[in-house]
């Protein structure tokens, strides 16, 4: 679904004004701004830079340079963004994927308002949809943050649709999903739902909690009940398949029409008109059956 509000100049990295280049932030560089979101694995001047700081033909990153030439400045990356004191160095040459500290962050910030701050919502017949988040047809959400990553969830509209989930079954670390493929489950009274990953990619990290309060992500679908992180592949070109900003309000609009439609000669359906939807579309709907309901949005 190609959208014609996409922000210009790339893609929207989520609640990022600091548009500093992590040469820049490394102090390699004395001034560049990134303007690739922040997507370093295929950024031109990422890789010229590596080239020319390591005097070789292979391609180095940033943090393996800075790691390599013994740099005084070894912030960890989540120092340099804000997510660690300033003081914090890297211990581990800079391979996040396999840092102790990394993952114990993703676990404890729970992507909430602490790190980043609250989302701001459009509204889309009562169901919130949040601003800088990208909307995959199949109602997963992909937000987009610093270094590129994206982490990954499901919509309110999704939500409302299972309602009270009792259990998830969460991807493996070094998972790899193409886009639209099955990358997460979700099931509710023995009935399951595989929600399609809005992007490829490896996935980095888990929201471990889900697995022991699966009803977090119906509570708070874009903070606390994020699904997974992801270092992407494919980002730009995939972007546009996904809605964003307006487009992603008519989208939400269009598929609660459709719903209604589904419901409309139920006398609850009055319920989810206007205003606040229904929580729990499921639960309040069951004659009309789980594939209808569910698999036939997600």
């Amino acid at each position: 679904m190609a959208t014609a509000d996409k922000p210009r100049g790339g893609p929207t990295t989520f609640n990022f004004s600091d548009r500093e280049c992590v040469w820049m932030k490394a102090k390699i560089v004395p001034v560049k701004y990134c303007d690739n979101a922040f997507d370093c694995t295929k950024c031109a001047f990422d890789k010229a830079m590596g080239k020319k700081l390591a005097k070789e033909e292979t391609d180095e990153k940033w943090q393996s340079v800075m790691f390599r030439k013994g740099s005084h400045d070894l912030r960890c990356r989540h120092a340099l963004t804000g997510g660690a004191p300033a003081y914090k160095k890297c211990a581990n040459a800079y391979d996040c994927a396999r840092c102790p500290y990394d993952q114990m962050l993703e676990d404890t910030l729970e992507a909430d308002h602490t790190m980043f701050g609250p989302p701001q919502y459009m509204n889309a017949h009562g169901f919130r949809v949040p601003r800088d988040y990208y909307i995959h047809r199949n109602h997963g959400w992909a937000r987009i943050e610093y270094g590129g990553r994206v982490r990954i969830g499901l919509d309110d509209f999704g939500n409302r649709l299972v309602g009270k989930a009792d259990k998830f079954r969460l991807p493996s670390l070094g998972t790899r999903f193409t886009f639209a493929e099955e990358s997460f489950i979700m099931s509710r009274e023995s009935h399951e739902v595989g929600v399609k990953a809005p992007l490829t990619g490896v996935v980095t990290a888990v929201n471990q909690k889900l697995l022991d309060s699966p009803v977090t992500t119906n509570r708070d679908p874009y903070c606390s009940g994020w699904v997974m992180l992801i270092d992407p592949f494919e980002l730009r070109s995939e972007l546009k398949e996904l809605t964003f900003g307006i487009e992603s309000v008519k989208f939400i609009e269009s598929e609660g029409e459709r719903l209604l439609s589904l419901i409309a000669d139920d006398p609850a359906a009055a319920a989810a008109t206007g205003g606040e939807p229904i929580p729990d579309v499921y639960g309040s709907f069951k004659d009309l059956g789980w594939d209808n309901l569910v698999k036939g949005f997600l």
